[in-house]
C-alpha cells in the first residue's frame, strides 16, 4: 500500500475518484466491484503507522529514517510531572511503535543507532497518540518549535512547560521547513507530505526518496542541508530561525530523482499451494519493483493512488514467491518499477489461481507384517508399506522387549526392505519398525527377533598313495617314496599308510608322504637279513613270516609298508 496521509478527506477523495470510474463501466460495476474496493479501501487504510500498519489508539508509531532505516532504539518520554519513559527497538523497515496508554501526552522521542554506516541522534514529537516519523527534517522542527539550538536540551528535561511550547510551535516549524524547502519538495513530488504526521516507508520512494538525495545537519546551532551527490548547499539558516534561511534557485544544483521508469513486462503469474509465482522482464533503469495484488480485478487504475485497495510489497526481485494466500482463490498482481524515489506506470495486470488445499498429514499407522530373516553376520527386515509414510525408522537390541525407548534407532529408511549389519555371530536380536511423516511418528510395530548366522566350513578334499611311513622300536623313522629312502628320529611305534582321501576343514590340507620300501626294509629287517640278505617275493610271504618265524613276529608293520618292502626287492 502506498503510504501517505489518510485522513477523512483524503479517504472521501478516494471513494469519490473509485466511485466515478466505476460509474464510467456501468451500473453493475457499482453494485458489485465498487462495493468491494470501497469495503477494501477502508478496511485496509487508515491514519496508519510504518509499513502500511494501522496505528493503535494507545500508541505513538512511525518510522525513523535518514533514507535508509535507522537501526537502533527510540526512547519516548512523556509531559507527566514524574517524567516516564518507554523504549522500543526499531524494527528493520526502520518502523516503531510504543503503547503510551499509561503515560501523559504530549510525547518528545528520541531515536538512536546507525543508518549507512553513520551513527545518527535524532527525535520527534507527537501531541497524542498517533504517527510520528523520526528524521533529520523532524529534528529540526523540535529544535525550531522549542526555541533552542540543540534539541537535545529539550529531551534530556521534557517539563510540561517545554512540551507545550514544543506542541503549539511545531505545526508552523513543519510549515516553515516546507515552505522554504518547496522547491525541493516540489522536485520529488511530495508537496502535500507532512514529514512528522504523515506515514511513509523508507522504500526510496516519496518523502524517502528526497531523504535518500540530501543531507541534514544541525551543527552549533545552524541547521544545513546538502545535496548528498555532489557536496552543493541547497539551504541554510540558524535552526531557531528557519524563515530566514535561503535556498538555492539553481535547478542544477538540486538533487535530481531518476528518470521515471517504464512499465515492466513480460509479467507472469503461476499458481500453486497456497501461493503464486510472479515473474517479469527487467526495466533498464529500475533500481528496485514494488508488487501489487488483490483478489480482484483491477488492481491498479490511471491513478498512482487507486492502487490504495491492493497489497503492496516493496523491494521485490523478479521471479518473486506470494506466499500464505488461501487456497482455489484468484488473484491480479501490477508490477511497478522504481528508480531514486520515482515509480514508474503500472505492468498488464495478470492472474493466477491458486491450487486446492491438499488435506493435512496425519501420523501413519503402525507397520504389519514384518519380518526378520538371519544371515551370516546380518539380519534382513521386510514389511508392509504403510500408506502416508515417508519414511521409517528400526529400533533393535540383544534384548527381548525393545521399544522406541530403549531400542537403539536406525532412522530415515525410505522404503523395505533393509539390512541392518555388522553383527555378531551367534546373537538374537530383537527389532520393533516405526512409520513417519510430516505429522510425527506411528506407533511401534510388532517384536520380531533373528538369530545372525556363522561363516559355511570350506571342504578341501586330497588323495595321496604310494608312500609308506616306518617307526622302529629304536626311534628311527624311515620313509619311502618314489624310490627315495629318508630317515629321521621318530616315536617307537611304525605306522602303515595305504592309498588315502583326507577331508580336512575349512581350507588346511595335511599331505601323506609316500611310503619308501627300502627304507622300511633297513629299519626292520636288514638286522637279520644284511642289506643284500633274502627277501621275500612277495607281501603275503612278508606277511606269512612276520606271524610264524620267531624271529620277526617283534615287527609291526602295516600291509601297505609290508607291500612297500615287497615293491622295492632287487
Amino acid at each position: 500500500m502506498r503510504q501517505h496521509s489518510m485522513n477523512e478527506y483524503s479517504k472521501s477523495w478516494h471513494m469519490k475518484r473509485i466511485m466515478q470510474k466505476l460509474v464510467q463501466r456501468g451500473t453493475g460495476a457499482v453494485t458489485a466491484l465498487g462495493l468491494l474496493v470501497i469495503g477494501s479501501l477502508i478496511a485496509g487504510c487508515g491514519s496508519g503507522g510504518g509499513a502500511g500498519t494501522g496505528v493503535s489508539p494507545t500508541s505513538v508509531s512511525g518510522v525513523a529514517a535518514t533514507g535508509a532505516p535507522l537501526a537502533g532504539q527510540v526512547i519516548l518520554r512523556d509531559s507527566s510531572s514524574a517524567r516516564k519513559e518507554k523504549s522500543t527497538v526499531i524494527s528493520s523497515d526502520g518502523s516503531f511503535a510504543i503503547d503510551v496508554s499509561e503515560l501523559s501526552a504530549p510525547f518528545i522521542l528520541k531515536a538512536t543507532g546507525t543508518s549507512d554506516g553513520v551513527s545518527r541522534t535524532m527525535y520527534s514529537f507527537a501531541e497524542k497518540p498517533g504517527t510520528a516519523n523520526i528524521n533529520p527534517l523532524s529534528t529540526a522542527a523540535v529544535a525550531n518549535a522549542g526555541g533552542v539550538d540543540d534539541p537535545a536540551i529539550l529531551f534530556d528535561s521534557p517539563d510540561a512547560a517545554t512540551l507545550e511550547k514544543i506542541r503549539t510551535g511545531m505545526p508552523g516549524s513543519v510549515s516553515t521547513l516546507k515552505a522554504k524547502l518547496k522547491v525541493l519538495f516540489d522536485k520529488f513530488n511530495v508537496a502535500d507530505a507532512d514529514p512528522v504526521k504523515d506515514p511513509f516507508t523508507a522504500d526510496h520512494t516519496g518523502l524517502d526518496g528526497m531523504l535518500d538525495n540530501v543531507k541534514i545537519t544541525i551543527l552549533a546551532g545552524t541547521l544545513t542541508m546538502t545535496n548528498a551527490t555532489t557536496g552543493v548547499v541547497i539551504f541554510t539558516a540558524p535552526v531557531r530561525d528557519i524563515a530566514s534561511g535561503r535556498t538555492i534557485d539553481q535547478d542544477d544544483d538540486l538533487p535530481k530523482p531518476g528518470s521515471r521508469p517504464a512499465a515492466p513486462t513480460g509479467v507472469k503469474a503461476v499458481g500453486g499451494d497456497a501461493q503464486v509465482t510472479v515473474s517479469w522482464d527487467p526495466v533498464a533503469n529500475a533500481t528496485s519493483y514494488d508488487l501489487f495484488y488483490a483478489t480482484q480485478a483491477k488492481v491498479a487504475e490511471e491513478d498512482d493512488r487507486d492502487d490504495e485497495h491492493a497489497k503492496r510489497i516493496k523491494n521485490v526481485t523478479s521471479p518473486f514467491v506470494v506466499k500464505g494466500l488461501v487456497a482455489s482463490t484468484t488473484y491480479s498482481f501490477i508490477v511497478r518499477a522504481v528508480n531514486n524515489g520515482r515509480r514508474g506506470p503500472a505492468s498488464a495486470e495478470v492472474s493466477a489461481t491458486t491450487s486446492a488445499a491438499t488435506p493435512a498429514a496425519t501420523i501413519p499407522a503402525a507397520p504389519t507384517g514384518v519380518t526378520a530373516t538371519g544371515d551370516v553376520k546380518r539380519v534382513t527386515l521386510d514389511w508392509n508399506a504403510v500408506t502416508g509414510a515417508t519414511a521409517y525408522n528400526l529400533y533393535w537390541s540383544t534384548t527381548t522387549g525393545v521399544t522406541t525407548s530403549t531400542g537403539t534407532k536406525i532412522s530415515g529408511i525410505v522404503n523395505p526392505p533393509t539390512v541392518h549389519s555388522g553383527l555378531t555371530e551367534g546373537a538374537t536380536y530383537f527389532y520393533v519398525v516405526t512409520a513417519t511423516n510430516s505429522a510425527g511418528e506411528s506407533a511401534a510395530s510388532a517384536q520380531v527377533q533373528a538369530t545372525v548366522l556363522a561363516p559355511t566350513p570350506t571342504t578341501t578334499t586330497t588323495t595321496t598313495t604310494g608312500a609308506t611311513t616306518s617307526t622302529t622300536a629304536g626311534g628311527t623313522t624311515t620313509t619311502t617314496a618314489g624310490g627315495a629312502t629318508t630317515t629321521t628320529a621318530a616315536a617307537t611305534t611304525t605306522t602303515t599308510a595305504t592309498p588315502t582321501t583326507t577331508t580336512t576343514a575349512s581350507t588346511t590340507t595335511t599331505t601323506v608322504a609316500a611310503l619308501d620300501g627300502i627304507a622300511l626294509y633297513n629299519a626292520n629287517c636288514s638286522g637279520c637279513h644284511g642289506a643284500n640278505g633274502k627277501r621275500p617275493r612277495t607281501a603275503q610271504q612278508i606277511t606269512d613270516a612276520i606271524a610264524n618265524v620267531g624271529a620277526m613276529q617283534g615287527i609291526s608293520l602295516t600291509q601297505a609298508e609290508i607291500a612297500a618292502i615287497a615293491a622295492a626287492r632287487p
